[in-house]
């Protein structure tokens, strides 16, 4: 399983009804102006651009207007600028990823700091040709390679493939996982240290390399088996060392997963896979790979690792003094958007250092509204989102286009102005040599593109201007400014468009010459719901602002750190306020700030206009008192309104949307606010042309896709649909989004009906006690709540196992362990676990694993929200005794923590005959329940009760038949 840490998604087809939005795409050499008449943000009138054609569509650069770019100027390709790329680990010895454009070394520094290769070494004995650790000989060779340590004293340490049984595992590709590799450590000369590693594991040095610290002279060795090279199916892994003697320790950098490497070809391969102009975006520039995710646990950080790895990319930056651009593609969900500790602890850092800038994936959990991960979330960052260009799509995928797309699962803003903008999302590129596939997907795509795109702009600027000092702020404006919206596509799913290099070139040469700097601003406003504020204004739960009640945005200057002057603190600034959307108007039509303080931006919202259900999106644009109609403006202020289908008594708790007209790769949106009590929903779609594939993508309130409904070509009766209930029913306002895939044979239009409906009653279990080996005995109360009869007369209650909580506060440290037994008669255990929003806040990651006694996984997983589960299922004699083990990555351990970890677990039982091991009667056995009627009912024994354990309580499920289907509603019993 792939979790969203790793911002991609590995898809080698695009199958029918794959969503890919097909949008048109102006002109890229073009700028905004504001049409004030409409009163919306548009494009200048253009000719439609042509379709996109780089030398390389695997890895397109046209797409962003770079290979154009680099033909005006060709030695503005990232030289001079470092990319630090911050991931699981960079193979640099990888064709692609050797040397710049220049010549000179790509990979010049490498460090760990998830400490999954660290090594602590002990004093060892030198015997001749022989090294000797506790009186057992260890490695062989030292004669062979003319080694003398300065002092005499020789050290060793052994790293055993076991310990990364949970990850690659076979470093050396031997098909065996319990190799040893001794290390040997000494110093040549005076404080000056070297190694020397038995990488094929043969137990002799005489073949391997001397090493110093890796960033001294970049020296590597390489893992593979204890044979010729040649004959180890073109597969080896590279390593490297970093030796820290105060404590005694050595750590063995290596690749042992495949993204970082992937990601860090797109940022600045140069001559990818050995092809002559086969180049990432920024070839010139040279690199540190900066590994801080932990593959042996489903590639998570751990405490303090990314934290650890931004403070080194800071020291780099300071030491070299050149600007280093850094690419993170990874991140989870987020909770509290913007207000992580390591969102806001990233903003303080980037704050203190503008001269850095940072890159990082939106996320990968689109199409849904309000799924920005973490760390992505940070105001600092510049987020991307992924779309597909138009040339990859038709020579990787053999898709017909002729408009880059946006991807359905690039994260979509809506509690905060994000995505920042969006980049090529899908490139072939550099892998170590042990992965096969070199095609990847997503947001983790888009960000290193993005972060390439900043270094061949800054190292544009330094070699057009020797006196140019990068501000990440400028190069995001500069890049925002100059992006090309994509026709049809929100603010919520593009930010501002497309990234376009010549045209952010074009902003930040002008300010260059001017002495100017874009302003910053950070913006708060009040959210409804959990949240309680963000950075843009959003309604998704069918109330907002009306009358006399305002949208208040504070606006708060981000000050530069030079002193406060009198001029500063007495200065004056006005601001004229436009607005994108009739339904939208600021209730000032002009705002000034005196000093350094914050100012209010009050937003009022049509009422009238905000009838028709569906998704409206503005802005409040300000811009400098008296500035030109087509100025660039100093702020943006995102309003969202969601106005829901709503399903009331008065249309029977039913909504249907006719003639959806839905082309190949289009998207379209519908809401319902789904009634409290509702115990099931149908979702159904109807095609009036079957022969064509149609998705509806069902999203909960907190923008994550739970379910779907797939209309297959050919569907019988030209409907297709799901029933949602039981575990699969979610509350809140959902969104459905209805689409077409670019797979499609065609591109036609489809006409389509969608249709939700819900059963509604209210269940209340009185008392239902289901002791161990006793009696079951009991009632429940049925009220039938909504609009149509109910038919019990199939009505069943069945035990499907039992379980309990386990609530435990942890105070000190990041882990928690639980081990557990199967019993008798249990066909598997699932551990459903939650942390409170601001607990889950805490962390840059959580692992989340079952553990076998040999520590081995049965299974690996972890939290990409508050909530995670994962699931053993146990063997007929199962003796082992697992552990469940809990591992959060703290983003800041120097940060007093505790937090509170809530975990269900649950025992399910075999079944027999496939029906459940324990049924009930229910009495009356036959009963129609009307509208607004109610019901008791009791039940009674079928089958003999198992035992229970101690501390458990039985749990089922009620199930009986409605309108719209069988209805499922959990049961939970005393004893």
């Amino acid at each position: 399983m792939i979790h969203q840490r790793y911002l991609l998604l590995f898809i080698l087809l695009i199958p029918f009804g794959t969503n890919v939005f097909s949008q048109t795409h102006p002109k890229k050499s073009q700028p905004f102006t504001i049409d004030t008449t409409t009163k919306t943000v548009t494009p200048s009138t253009s000719p439609k651009r042509g379709a996109t054609n780089s030398n390389w569509s695997f890895l397109s650069l046209d797409a962003c207007g770079i290979e154009t770019y680099l033909r005006q100027h060709p030695t503005y390709d990232g030289r001079g600028t470092i990319i630090a790329i911050l991931d699981d680990g960079v193979d640099p010895g990888i064709a692609g990823l050797l040397e710049t454009s220049e010549g000179k070394k790509k990979i010049i520094d490498v460090q760990d700091f998830a400490g999954s290769g660290d090594l602590y070494w002990e004093q060892a004995d030198r015997d001749g040709d022989r090294l000797n650790f506790k009186g057992k000989a260890v490695l062989s060779g030292l004669d062979k390679q003319n080694i003398r340590a300065y002092d005499g004293k020789y050290f060793f340490a052994n790293l055993s493939e076991h310990r990364f049984q949970n990850g690659l595992g076979d470093l050396n590709f031997n098909d065996s996982k319990d190799d040893n590799f001794g290390v040997v450590i000494f110093q040549d000369a005076k404080d000056h240290w070297m190694a020397i590693v038995d990488g094929d594991g043969d137990g002799s040095i005489a073949d391997e390399k001397i090493l110093s610290n890796y960033k001294e002279f970049q020296d590597v060795f390489h893992f593979r088996a204890a044979k010729d090279m040649d004959d180890n199916d073109g597969r080896f892994l590279t390593g490297a060392v970093n030796i820290f003697p105060d404590e005694h320790r050595i750590n063995i950098y290596f690749a042992d997963g495949g993204h970082g490497t992937h990601v860090a070809g797109i940022a600045g391969g140069n001559r990818i896979d050995g092809q002559t102009g086969f180049n990432g975006v920024a070839p010139g520039a040279q690199m540190i790979a900066l590994k801080f995710a932990d593959n042996t646990m489903d590639g998570v950080t751990v405490t303090g690792s990314m934290k650890r790895a931004y403070e080194y990319v800071i020291k780099i930056a300071q030491e070299t003094g050149k600007p280093v651009i850094v690419n993170m593609s990874f991140g989870v969900g987020s909770e509290l958007e913007g207000r992580s500790i390591m969102d806001e602890w990233l903003d303080s850092l980037l704050d203190a250092h503008p001269e850095v800038t940072v890159c990082i994936a939106a996320g990968n959990d689109g199409p849904g509204l309000s799924n920005v991960g973490l760390p992505g979330s940070a105001r600092t960052a510049i987020t991307s989102g992924a779309c597909l260009p138009d040339d990859t799509g038709r020579d990787l995928y053999g898709l017909k286009m002729s408009n880059p797309v946006i991807w359905d699962f690039s994260s979509r803003g809506a509690e905060l102005a994000k995505p920042d903008i969006v980049s090529p999302g899908t490139a072939v590129s550099t892998v170590p040599d042990y992965v096969m596939g070199d095609r990847y997907n997503g947001t983790s795509m888009a960000s290193p593109y993005t972060t390439g795109c900043c270094a061949i702009l800054i190292s544009g600027m330094k070699q057009a201007f020797p006196e140019y000092k990068p501000v990440a702020n400028d190069v995001k404006r500069a890049l925002q400014i100059g992006a090309v919206p994509l026709a049809d596509m929100t603010m919520l799913d593009q930010g501002a468009g497309m990234v376009n290099v010549p045209k952010a070139f074009d902003y930040l040469t002008e300010w260059q010459k001017k002495n100017f700097h874009p302003h910053q601003y950070v913006v708060t406003v009040p959210v409804p719901g959990s949240v309680k504020k963000g950075t843009a204004a959003y309604y998704r739960n069918g109330v907002y602002p009306k009358n006399s009640e305002r949208t208040a945005f504070t606006i708060t200057p981000l000050e530069s750190s030079t002193p406060k002057t009198r001029e500063r603190l007495l200065s004056f600034n006005a601001f004229d306020l436009r607005s994108t959307a009739s339904w939208l108007e600021p209730v000032q039509s002009s705002v000034y700030r005196r000093g350094e303080g914050a100012f209010q931006v009050l937003a009022s919202y049509d009422a009238k206009q905000l009838q028709k259900p569906g998704l409206y999106c503005g802005k409040i644009l300000g811009f400098a008192k008296g500035a030109p109609q087509n100025s660039i403006p100093e702020f943006e202020l995102w309003n969202t309104v969601v106005v829901p289908h709503l399903l009331t008594p008065e249309n029977s708790f039913k909504s249907e949307v006719h003639n959806i007209s839905v082309h190949p790769g289009k998207l379209q949106r519908e809401f319902f606010m789904i009634p409290a009590g509702t115990k099931a929903v149908n979702v159904s779609l109807s095609s009036r042309d079957i022969s064509s594939s149609v998705d509806a993508i069902i999203i909960n309130n907190d923008g994550r896709t739970f379910s779907r409904v797939h209309f297959k070509m050919g569907e019988k009766d030209g409907v297709a649909s799901h029933l949602i209930t039981g575990d699969e029913m979610e509350q809140g306002v959902w969104e459905i989004d209805v689409k077409r895939g670019l797979g499609s044979d065609d591109e036609k239009e489809s006409i389509i009906d969608l249709k939700v409906e819900t059963a509604q009653l209210d269940v209340k279990q009185d008392w239902l006690s289901l002791p161990s080996k006793g009696t079951p005995s009991g009632r429940f109360e049925i009220t039938n709540t909504g609009a149509s009869e109910l038919d019990l007369e199939s009505a069943t209650a069945d035990v499907n196992g039992y379980e309990r909580y386990i609530d435990t506060l942890i105070t000190i440290g990041d882990e928690f362990n639980y081990q557990f037994t199967p019993n008798p008669g249990e066909a598997d255990a699932v551990f459903y676990c939650t942390l409170s929003r601001e607990d889950y806040d805490l962390f840059t990651d959580i692992a989340f694993q079952i553990l076998k006694p040999d520590l081995s996984t049965a299974s690996n997983g972890g939290f990409d929200l508050r909530y995670a589960q994962t699931k053993v299922d146990f063997s007929k004699k199962d003796p082992l005794t697992y552990t469940l083990k809990f591992k959060g990555g703290l983003a800041n351990p120097q940060k007093p923590h505790s937090f509170r970890l809530l975990i269900r677990e649950r025992r399910n039982l075999e079944h027999k005959n496939n029906f459940d091991l324990l049924s009930f009667k229910i009495s009356p056995s036959t009963q129609t329940l009307f509208p607004a009627q109610t019901e008791y009912f009791t039940v009674s024994s079928v089958d003999p009760v198992p035992v229970l354990p101690i501390g458990y309580s039985f749990f089922g499920t009620l199930s009986f038949k409605s309108e719209i289907g069988k209805v499922k509603i959990p049961l939970s019993f005393s004893h």
